[in-house]
């Protein structure tokens, strides 16, 4: 078994220290570190897929976006050196709403969108709306993503897509809203296009929107 092999073979067993030993090394044998991250990417795929199986958990679910983040931050500097851009599939702005400070479920999503070739800007937790408005000004992005998991959620993300609308952004954006307690009355009260409970069905959800234009 090569070194690319046994490093997807690492990530998708879940071998945090020997993933970032193979990444380093199959860098210093001369892997193009797009072609790395190719392979992170499939690896976070494959833990996907178990997940959905339920033959993983949240807790595996995490450390696998952590192997990814980690490994991506590894070959940050190869590819600055080389100047390996890659084009991004479309640019993303999420946050958790003002009033809700949970993140775990914000946080896999994240990690999914980067891993399948978003540019992801992530504003943290407790959110306003101005916030939202001026990282999607400043970022031209394509989605916006509201994640919570409190009720109180709810009327933030309402007033964060009143804002949108009165800043003349709403039409230029695609808005998708994630967490516990969404479901199809939460995004028509919220006037989002989109909703899920589950972070790969999101951005299968995201990913077609930006196929389809």
């Amino acid at each position: 078994m090569g070194a690319k092999e046994e490093l997807l073979q690492a990530i998708t067993e879940l071998e945090e220290e020997k993933s970032y030993t193979l990444v380093k090394k199959v860098l210093d044998e001369g892997v193009n570190p797009k072609e790395i991250i190719d392979i992170l990417r499939k690896g976070v795929e494959i833990v996907g897929e178990r997940f959905n199986k339920k033959e993983y958990f949240l807790t595996e679910l995490v450390m696998s976006g952590e192997i990814f983040q980690q490994s991506a931050k590894i070959l940050e500097t190869a590819m600055k050196e080389g100047s390996e851009t890659s084009e991004s599939l479309g640019v993303v702005v999420i946050g958790t709403v003002k009033g809700d400070v949970h993140d775990i479920g914000k946080n896999i999503f994240v990690t999914l969108l980067q891993a399948a070739g978003f540019e992801v800007h992530d504003l943290g937790v407790d959110i306003a709306a101005e916030k939202f408005i001026n990282k999607v000004k400043e970022t031209k992005a394509d989605i916006v993503a509201y994640s919570g998991l409190l009720t109180v959620a709810l009327d933030s993300m309402k007033e964060t897509t009143e804002a949108l609308k009165s800043a003349g952004l709403r039409g230029e954006v695609k808005i998708i809203i994630g967490g516990l307690p969404v479901d199809e009355m939460w995004m028509k009260e919220v006037g989002a296009d989109a909703y899920t409970d589950n972070a790969f069905k999101g951005v299968k959800i995201v990913t077609n929107w930006l196929r389809e234009g």
